[in-house]
């Protein structure tokens, strides 16, 4: 985990060390949080096939002997519906501020949309001010057919204005090697951000929540995913067990009885593979309490946004 978002010159950090912030933009369901699990090495950020799985903004830590990558993982830019959904894509806004690179990833299996083009005019260069390097990251290339290559390539290149490219598949971890070393070449000489160890800014606390709800993103249809929010209450280390009492927030009673299931199983079945992953980030025991609640229209009241870390 990050403790801090800079840490102190190392004298032994090598003249050559690259180092810098690049945010990742995209649509939805482009597949940004897997690929930033594979650029860091470690799972910061949940997954699912579910669009806007990712609510907020995520920071995955690159680390090598010659560079370190910050790496903001950004909601998915869509049309908002709700105050949730506008919270969504003013972070992935906010997040172009102040980086060094912008990495934008796309599905090249498709040509560009309206939301595309939406993303591109959001990263339009001001007037007088200096353009971020960008770069982009063609993902989902094991569904592109060879007679799309060259209409999509250079139709998304023309878009977002630049013909610096990587073909990738993140689900099967191709190419992300060298996506890194495109990055890099792009990055500025600097020195360490952060500890070498370190490898997200989110807290324990907030993955443990988001884990159980990627187990219910995965295990549920239709509105369910979308109306379904973690809080952890209660956070108790002991020293080798941690005890977690976490609420599952839902819109309807209906969503509710889905998510209890028959007897209990479900929310059982829940989390069970969420203390396993748990156990796993942290390295000891957990013992895991879910409970469900019904709280109405949650993702239109600014209070529980905040209390759920999805507001800014």
């Amino acid at each position: 985990m990050a403790k801090k978002k800079t840490a102190p010159q190392q004298p032994t950090t090598p003249p050559d060390f690259k180092a810098g912030y690049v945010a990742m933009i995209g649509k939805p369901n482009v597949g940004k949080s897997t690929l930033l699990n594979h650029l860091v090495g470690q799972k910061v950020s949940i997954v699912s096939n579910k669009p806007q799985t990712t609510r907020r903004r995520v920071l995955g830590i690159a680390s090598g002997d010659n560079y370190q990558i910050a790496i903001i993982d950004t909601p998915g830019v869509h049309e908002p519906h709700t105050r949730l959904g506008r919270s969504m894509v003013d972070q992935a806004r906010s997040a172009l501020g102040d980086i060094d690179l912008i990495l934008y990833v796309t599905d090249i299996s498709k040509m560009p949309n309206e939301e595309d083009k939406e993303i591109a005019r959001m990263l339009r260069t001001p007037e007088g001010e200096k353009a971020i390097p960008r770069v982009l990251c063609f993902n989902k290339m094991d569904l592109l057919r060879a007679d799309q290559v060259v209409d999509h390539v250079e139709a998304y290149c023309k878009l977002i204005g630049t013909e610096d490219y990587m073909m990738t598949s993140a689900t099967k971890n191709q190419n992300v090697d060298k996506l890194i070393e495109m990055i890099l070449e792009k990055l500025p000489i600097g020195e360490r951000m952060f500890d070498e160890d370190e490898f997200t800014d989110q807290s324990s606390r907030f993955m443990a929540g988001e884990l159980v709800r990627e187990k219910i993103l995965v295990a549920t249809r239709q509105e369910i995913p979308h109306a379904t929010a973690v809080f952890v209450e209660e956070w108790e280390d002991t020293g080798d067990l941690v005890r977690i009492h976490a609420t599952i927030y839902v819109e309807k009673s209906s969503q509710r009885a889905i998510i209890i299931g028959k007897k209990g199983e479900f929310l059982k079945k829940i989390g069970t593979e969420a203390r396993q992953e748990i156990e796993a980030l942290l390295g000891k025991r957990v013992f895991l309490e879910l409970f469900v609640k019904v709280s109405e229209d949650w993702r239109m009241n600014p209070r529980v946004l905040r209390e759920l870390e999805y507001s800014e």
